[in-house]
């Protein structure tokens, strides 16, 4: 490769020189213009940052309570998982079990739960399972049923469990039907909580859904819960039918899982289990947040 002269170089550099000079002799009007307006940019630049900052310190002190409601809610599926993976729900007279239940559930100790659930009713002769019962004689839409509860409480703890399960499960019903008449409460078009994929609902829509579909807002955070398990357990097992599956009937008939329908059309008859009573009655102190004598629920 030939390389230039010396001297050839040497007229190149000075004529890039000269024309840097140029070029900058050029801008100097504009660099003083600069030099001029920079305290005004400043200014400028100042005030911006101070009228941003009267945007940016709320949406700053807004991180918190949003951290807190992410949060919870993290907390509320955590929950409610395990509860309903036991086939189980939060009910308000056992609201002290909450924590214990979703640790063993998520240290893999699932078998357990229905057992310590079971045991903190049965406890000091059934005082908590009595007292909760006696609780709702204040309550308007249990009151003129009692005299059937009770009967029903006295099966329980005889361990009459044939008795006890079919006396109690047409309440659910009737009670939450009680409810939506007082309050003119509306249809539903589909399961307030169970849906098996996102095309389509698979779920039971029940009357104690449409009750709670309209009272939800009203609640605690573990009421909350209480209602999202329970209404889970309804539209996915409790309320299934057992209508158009002919085939299945002989299977259904030896299940022990609480099925309303099946129970009592007299299809289910192995349902006598001392969970499944207990069941009922966890069903109904859900139903009980429902106090028309408190003003609740809407």
């Amino acid at each position: 490769m030939n390389q230039l002269p010396p001297e050839e170089l040497a007229k190149i550099q000075k004529m890039a020189e000269k024309q840097m000079l140029a070029i900058s002799n050029s801008l100097q009007p504009y660099f003083k213009l600069l030099e001029q307006q920079l305290p005004f940019i400043q200014s400028v630049m100042a005030s911006f940052a101070q009228a941003m900052s009267q945007y940016v310190t709320p949406l700053l002190k807004l991180q918190e309570p949003l951290l807190r409601i992410i949060e919870s809610e993290r907390q509320r599926k955590r929950v409610t998982v395990a509860f309903q993976e036991c086939n189980l729900w939060l009910a308000p007279s056992m609201i002290e079990l909450c924590e214990q239940i979703t640790q063993l559930y998520y240290e893999g100790k699932k078998q357990v739960i229905p057992s310590i659930i079971s045991r903190h009713y049965k406890k000091n002769d059934w005082a908590i399972l009595k007292k909760t019962v006696n609780n709702w004689r204040s309550n308007k839409f249990f009151r003129p049923r009692m005299e059937i509860i009770l009967d029903a409480l006295d099966a329980h703890i005889d361990g009459k469990y044939t008795l006890s399960v079919p006396a109690l499960l047409p309440h659910i019903e009737g009670i939450a039907l009680d409810i939506i008449k007082k309050y003119d409460i509306p249809k539903l078009d589909k399961p307030l909580i169970f849906t098996k994929d996102t095309y389509g609902s698979n779920g039971v829509v029940t009357s104690p859904s449409r009750v709670f579909a309209q009272a939800a807002a009203t609640f605690s955070f573990e009421e909350f819960i209480a209602i999202e398990s329970f209404l889970y357990y309804l539209e996915k097992t409790l309320y299934f039918s057992p209508h158009g599956i002919r085939k299945g009937l002989k299977t259904l008939k030896k299940e022990s899982q609480l099925k309303r329908h099946a129970i009592l059309h007299g299809v289910q008859i192995k349902y006598a289990t001392p969970m499944n009573s207990l069941r009922c009655f966890l069903a109904l102190d859900v139903l009980s947040l429902i106090n028309d004598d408190e003003g609740k629920p809407f």
